[in-house]
């Protein structure tokens, strides 16, 4: 059967049960290389060849016991990672390179202040690249100079590596040293010292003052490159005619008050971000680590670990990088990562991930990733990028705050010839909307996701929690998701002579050695029970895929299987119709059980909801807010047995993958905000083009690639407290926004009638920007207060 994905470009095409191939393309190209990485790494895999006159590759492997069709899914999932398209307008060019250095240049990203942090964080990026001995930025030409080994590397396999990161994985941008904004703010205070004592003549006055000037005169430029009209403008205005006038005392106290309200934010911004590393407690100190066959340990780095290292992690240690506990018990605190209260018992065979802490016991841990690469970092890097994407609301806010520069204009005009006088026209010009606009809606951002990620649900972009808040509708995958993902017996009709238990007990006799969910669902039914399992007959179980199985137990012929199987047998199905058609309203499956040619049992089994499943159904739906969706690739009975016991408003079944992502934008289309909730494997399509796309397996690579936002702790019940968080936190931006538009609104109606002074207005209008920072991050820093209590 051919199964070609129908959004990647990298094509896969499933050959058989244990061999894929995939079309890829040239060797050389980044996607392929890192695909054939991927491969190498995984453990199902037997074998890869790539053929090179046709690009493609091909792959056998062999899927653990009862997974079968796992890998199939990771690999169509990984593939769909690779080719998600890059953000719009985002690209990276290499303006000019030599043997040993290049210029690399940023082209796209953001127009406001976080365009400079892109290329700070682009220059520490490449700053940690093999190879590269120095990476200096020049965020003004939106460009980083980089020196390298050419025998290490080079500027094309540099650009080739970048384009298959995510600007969102990009280290921190170092923030300027603090002694540079107090320099500036000492400076702007001697200088208007000056001016108010009148030490030096008008003319060195003058000058002093206009240097003060020169941040907002910086500002404004580079927004007239980008063809647009900032509200720096406005300020440059203010203080021109300041000076103009003769006014040099007016003109420093608007630039020491710009310069304060920089000052501020700028630490304010700086210590929301340090708070989240801070809050969430990542950083393992050192880590033990097992001296190949011994047992003796010594003391390293953790990003000093690599695959395959054995570390021994002691009651009180943090775990150093994510792995699976080899030998020993342990209670794991994961409240740091998952939000999850109660410790976690962990022991051999389970997944341990760095940052969490061992409260009790000792276990050793084989290292899978390190570093950079640990779930834990991929958090912190996701938030500490987070600025990169506004929201909507903010980029419409800034849009219409622009838009009122040269309106302003027309007042401070109109207010200074009503009266004759400069003051007027100065104290409208000094008052503007857009600067407070763009620190408080990301800092309120910012702090909201900083503490949704210490709850367990991690936001990726400030623009997702704005989606999350909109959303009208929410579109379900059913399988592991409202439903447990393995299915249960829930009823047995015996229609013969022997009784429920009797022929249970065969039936899981007969299905001892089988591995699919249905034996599976069976053993466990005869387990509760409590009944004693009988050995079938050596070598006598025969079992078809798709159909069932044949076994001798006790001496009878015993049968396992569907109606396919009992016709082939001439088994008489007729005592079973009545209990087939009950299970079939009933929204479940069958299957028969024959013993010795008589049919003597049905069994309805189906994938039971999950306990929680009404309930956030429930809440989900808000007394009507949203409109909640399943869609399935089942079946219809059981699609539409779910629906009803959850509650969903509609049901779409035997959809497949590309099916739900067209119905997706169906939706979209109608004017609806989707939210789209799966597993992040087979549903990756569908959450890409959602408007939010919700994983609820969290913790894992797949998760944190393909969706939007992640339940770190995987659980239903964080849904809705994840649409709560977003509620909140659009609540936070339009009382930041309600504190810098009404003040500076009334200040620049003063001032045009007169009754506000130029540094009166400066005052409300940087001050005014101050108080919504400090708002916007109080629930950080009110936090922190409370964990140090």
């Amino acid at each position: 059967m051919n199964e070609v994905d129908p959004i990647a470009r990298i094509g896969l095409l499933r050959v058989a049960s244990d061999r894929v191939r995939i079309k890829g393309g040239p060797a050389d190209t980044p996607a392929v290389r890192e695909l054939m990485t991927w491969l190498a790494d995984r453990k199902e895999v037997i074998e890869v060849a790539y053929r090179g006159r046709t690009g493609a590759i091909d792959v056998r492997y062999r899927d653990p016991d009862g997974t079968a069709g796992a890998f199939v899914r990771n690999l169509r999932d990984h593939i769909f990672t690779l080719n998600r398209p890059e953000a719009p307008g985002f690209r990276i060019d290499v303006v000019h390179s030599l043997a040993d250095r290049a210029r690399f240049r940023l082209v796209g990203a953001g127009v406001d202040s976080a365009g400079d942090d892109d290329v700070l964080r682009l220059a520490a990026w490449l700053a940690g690249q093999d190879g590269v001995v120095r990476s200096n930025a020049s965020p003004p030409s939106r460009s980083v100079v980089v020196s390298f080994d050419p025998a290490i590397t080079s500027a094309a396999s540099l650009l080739a590596d970048l384009a298959t990161t995510d600007p969102s994985s990009w280290p921190p941008a170092k923030p300027a040293a603090p002694h540079t904004g107090w320099t500036l703010a000492t400076f702007n205070t001697l200088v208007l010292g000056v001016a108010i004592s009148g030490a030096l003549p008008l003319p060195a006055t003058a000058a002093a003052v206009a240097l003060t000037a020169i941040p907002s005169a910086r500002r404004a430029l580079r927004a007239a490159g980008e063809k647009r009209l900032s509200v720096d403008v406005l300020d440059l205005a203010a203080i021109g005619i300041s000076i103009g006038t003769g006014q040099p005392a007016t003109a420093a106290f608007i630039t020491w008050l710009l310069g304060a309200g920089d000052l501020v934010l700028e630490r304010t911004a700086d210590r929301a971000r340090t708070a989240i590393s801070k809050l969430m407690k990542l950083d393992a100190t050192d880590a033990w680590r097992l001296r190949p066959g011994t047992s003796d340990v010594e003391r390293v780095a953790p990003n000093k670990l690599s695959k395959g290292d054995h570390i021994v992690i002691d009651p009180g240690g943090r775990v150093a990088a994510d792995g699976v506990v080899l030998r020993g018990v342990a209670s794991v605190d994961e409240k740091a990562l998952t939000g999850e209260s109660m410790p976690q018992p962990r022991k051999a065979g389970d997944r341990v991930l760095a940052a969490t802490v061992v409260l009790e016991g000792q276990i050793v841990v084989e290292v899978e990733r390190a570093g950079r690469d640990t779930t834990a970092s991929k958090i912190v890097q996701i938030l500490e990028g987070a600025g990169a994407k506004p929201m909507t609301l903010q980029r419409d806010t800034e849009r219409v705050a622009d838009r009122l520069v040269l309106p302003t204009f027309g007042v401070a005009g109109a207010a200074a010839a009503m009266a004759s006088q400069v003051d007027r026209m100065t104290s409208v010009l000094i008052t503007d909307f857009g600067t407070g606009i763009r620190i408080t809606v990301p800092t309120s951002a910012l702090t909201a996701m900083t503490l949704a990620a210490r709850e367990g649900v991690l936001v990726k972009g400030a623009q997702y929690l704005e989606r999350l808040a909109k959303a009208d509708t929410i579109v379900f995958d059913k399988t592991g998701t409202l439903t447990s993902g393995a299915p249960e017996v829930f009823e047995v009709d015996a229609v013969g002579a022997m009784t429920k238990l009797e022929v249970m007990a065969l039936a899981a006799a007969a299905e001892a050695r089988q591995t699919h969910p249905v034996a599976a669902a069976i053993t466990r039914y005869v387990e509760r029970a409590r009944l004693e399992i009988p050995e079938p007959d050596l070598g006598s179980a025969v079992y078809t895929i798709g159909v069932g199985l044949s076994a001798r137990v006790l001496g009878r012929d015993v049968l396992v299987g569907g109606a396919r199987l009992m016709r082939s047998r001439d088994v008489d199905m007729a005592r079973g119709r009545a209990a087939l058609e009950r299970h079939r309203a009933a929204g479940a499956s069958s299957i028969f059980v024959a013993v010795d040619g008589r049919l003597e049992a049905v069994i309805g089994y189906a994938d039971e909801a999950r306990r929680e499943s009404a309930g956030v159904v429930k809440a989900l739906k808000a007394g009507g807010r949203r409109r909640v969706i399943l869609m399935s690739g089942d079946a219809r009975a059981p699609v539409e047995g779910i629906a009803r016991l959850v509650g969903v408003d509609e049901a779409l079944y035997e959809m497949l993958p590309e099916d739900k992502a067209r119905r997706v934008r169906d939706l979209q289309r109608a004017g609806r905000v989707v939210a789209m909730v799966g597993d992040g494997i087979n549903d990756a399509p569908a959450l890409a083009v959602a408007d939010v796309g919700i994983s609820l397996q969290g913790g894992t690579d797949v998760a944190l690639e393909t969706a939007d936002v992640v339940l770190l702790e995987g659980g239903l019940l964080k849904l809705p407290h994840a649409f709560e968080i977003a509620d909140r936190a659009m609540a936070h931006v339009r009382r930041g926004l309600g504190l810098v538009i009404a003040p500076n609104a009334v200040a620049i109606l003063l001032g045009a009638l007169g009754l506000l002074s130029p540094g009166g207005a400066a005052l409300v209008n940087n001050g005014s920007t101050v108080v919504a920072a400090l708002a916007a991050v109080s629930p950080l820093l009110r936090r922190r207060r409370a964990q140090a209590t």
